[in-house]
């Protein structure tokens, strides 16, 4: 069998199997499938056969597959692979270009237009947002060199598209203790205490059941996240174990968060839209100085355990994140900037 120009390996037959299904089965069917190839295939090998012709088509759907695919394999969680194809369809859409004729000026030509023409809503892009396309055409383009799906490195010649570098947004202790006065319901109490104690993401919020939470060791599980070195335990403080278990009061399973104005159904998740909602609200009759995401509180926690610890390690392994560059660069800079001007200068 043919493939990538060469004799293909067994794991790459397996994935394009997958890849031929990854559009009907879920991620666990496709992990399932894949295992059962391999087991099955113990003890054989594969050989190119060289007189039949190869009845491939190699086209855009064809690469977007195996990326797909080859993400899922890779631990990625299927809304981050969706925000992937949200970045990489359009490009194929504007370009027309089969995957194998892009060339390093076709994407710099793409993303120029990008910074220029106004979006959907007549608007122009943000620079995050062409930061974000900028960074997906690394991880897609880069992919295809390294599994031999393109002959050239095409993004060696493009030049990365840099964020302008901001301090980094922070509750500060004055306005936390605002934001605790300010809570209405019971509901908001515990998402407040939730996110100021643990730091989850607003998926992971949205996602974390009653039977996740040990209230007498105060531990949380967190299994659902944006890959699999998200997956770990947190701690609640003990305001934050109070005020959930005065939210969720004899429930003992189910969503910890539900709907205030739907059906009370446990197993159905909250939105995380409702659940962003609920946390800028809180921010916004407190008075705090810039608004309140989830995301901010996550920011917050993440500086607030660095200042008490110094341990970058601990707050990277808390935040779930796959490294601690990750933790630094986009969470920690500004904290370890003030705390080695202070220490320079401490008298």
């Amino acid at each position: 069998m043919e493939g990538y120009g060469m004799c293909m390996t067994k794991n790459e037959l397996i994935n394009d199997v997958a890849a031929g299904l990854v559009m009907t089965l879920s991620a666990d069917h496709l992990e399932l499938v894949k295992a059962t190839f391999l087991v099955k295939m113990q003890g054989y090998d594969i050989h190119e056969v060289n007189t039949l012709p190869s009845t491939e088509v190699k086209n855009n759907d064809f690469i977007l597959k195996r990326f797909t695919v080859d993400m899922l394999a890779k631990g990625l969680k299927e809304s981050s692979i969706k925000t992937y194809m949200n970045n990489i369809r359009p490009f194929f859409d504007y370009t027309k270009l089969n995957y194998a004729e892009v060339t390093p000026q076709h994407i710099i030509d793409y993303l120029a237009i990008k910074k220029v023409a106004p979006n959907v809503h007549n608007k122009k892009n943000s620079q995050s947002y062409i930061v974000t396309i900028c960074r997906t055409m690394f991880v897609f383009w880069g992919w295809a060199y390294r599994k031999h799906h393109i002959e050239q490195d095409i993004m060696r010649d493009v030049d990365r598209v840099r964020s302008k570098q901001k301090k980094k947004e922070r509750i500060t202790p004055e306005e936390i203790e605002a934001c605790r006065e300010c809570t209405q319901e019971e509901s908001e109490k515990a998402l407040l205490e939730l996110m100021l104690s643990t730091g989850l993401r607003v998926g992971e919020i949205a996602a974390l059941k009653i039977e996740d939470i040990d209230f007498n060791t105060k531990k949380v599980h967190i299994n659902e996240g944006k890959s699999d070195s998200a997956e770990r335990d947190v701690y609640l403080t003990i305001r934050a174990r109070n005020a959930i278990m005065k939210y969720v009061k004899n429930r003992t399973s189910g969503y910890v968060f539900r709907p205030k104005r739907k059906i009370l159904n446990d197993e159905i998740p909250i939105g995380k839209g409702t659940i962003e909602a609920w946390a800028k609200k809180i921010g916004e009759r407190a008075g705090v100085h810039c608004k309140t995401t989830v995301h901010v509180y996550r920011k917050t926690f993440a500086s607030e355990k660095y200042r008490q610890t110094k341990d970058v390690k601990l707050v990277s392994i808390l935040l779930g994140h796959a490294s601690t560059a990750i933790t630094e660069k986009y969470y920690l800079i500004d904290d370890m900037k003030d705390i080695e001007y202070q220490a320079l200068y401490a008298i």
